[in-house]
């Protein structure tokens, strides 16, 4: 898109842009990076003309004159920049961790209703989670306290998808018992016909797939779909994998691969978090939610309670 002045740019700012959080960095931050860029693209555009003043000018005694002086009081040097931080709304749909980097949702201006409706539709999560052998920290994290080494040599693949395995189908039990039905019942069969159960509390997690991508001892990696999950509950899962396994294990890295039908192929990079570069992809978005209609409304999002 062709930016010709900045009134026509700022009204284009209006609905749901993908970017891509980097680690270290909150999503506060992010945020308030945005505003500040695209404050900064959008009084380096043309502007409307400055306003005038009608001035009576001349001796008292004479003929005076009337004429048009440009408005000092609508000068940019006087009054200042056109465009403010307040000036642009900016929420996100689901929340990243300090320590988590990927795909993040955010809605500008008028597109914060948006970001309202995936956060109540609760869409699932895909991340990588890259995990460490044979030490344990006290947060289950990398920069955390070391408190325990374990021997690795007895881990192999085999052993971690069996106790991946064994996870994931403990965490679906769990979902479908969330819904209060009897689990041989035809009303369950019908439920789990119609899609994936989402859980009516947003405080609740629920997993929906888990998966070992990559082991190269004693680095290794797992791919996690889920819901309502947060930072801290990625990384016990990593804790309690070390355990199963009769080992140590911690944390090392979160990445957010998709959210819903957005991956990380949509997502802008921080040196794109330019104003072309956003009404772009907000473009892109729209199509995206366009042709899945369906994700903004799930059916099943408040079958269990």
């Amino acid at each position: 898109m062709k930016l010709r002045d900045a009134a026509s740019a700022y009204k284009a700012l209006n609905g749901l842009v993908c970017i891509y959080k980097p680690t270290c960095v909150s999503v506060e931050r992010v945020l308030h990076c945005i505003r500040t860029n695209l404050c900064r693209d959008l009084n380096g555009l043309p502007d409307r003309p400055g306003e005038l003043r009608v001035a009576v000018e001349g001796p008292t005694n004479k003929p005076m004159t009337v004429k048009l002086v440009p408005n000092y009081a609508d000068d940019p040097l006087v009054c200042g920049p056109r465009y403010i931080a307040e000036d642009i709304k900016c929420s996100w749909a689901t929340h990243l961790g300090l320590f988590s980097s990927g795909v993040l949702l955010v809605g500008l201006n008028q597109g914060t209703k948006l970001t309202y409706l995936i956060n109540t539709a609760r869409l699932t999560r895909c991340y990588k989670i890259s995990g460490l052998l044979g030490k344990a920290t006290d947060t289950y994290f990398w920069n955390g306290k070391l408190i325990e080494k374990a021997t690795i040599g007895h881990v192999t693949r085999p052993k971690i998808d069996e106790i991946v395995a064994h996870m994931q189908a403990a965490h679906q039990k769990t979902m479908f018992e969330l819904s209060g039905v009897h689990m041989e019942s035809q009303t369950m069969f019908d439920l789990a016909s119609e899609g994936l159960i989402r859980p009516a509390n947003s405080k609740l997690p629920v997993i929906y797939g888990l998966k070992c991508v990559a082991f190269d001892p004693p680095h290794f990696t797992l791919e996690v779909q889920a819901v309502n999950e947060y930072e801290k509950y990625l990384w016990t899962l990593i804790h309690d994998l070390g355990i199963q396994l009769k080992t140590a294990a911690h944390c090392t890295g979160v990445q957010c691969i998709r959210q819903g039908k957005f991956d990380v192929s949509l997502a802008l990079l921080r040196k794109h978090w330019k104003l072309e570069h956003f009404i772009d992809n907000m473009d892109q978005c729209r199509i995206v939610l366009e042709e899945h209609e369906q994700l903004m409304r799930p059916e099943s999002a408040i079958l269990s309670g």
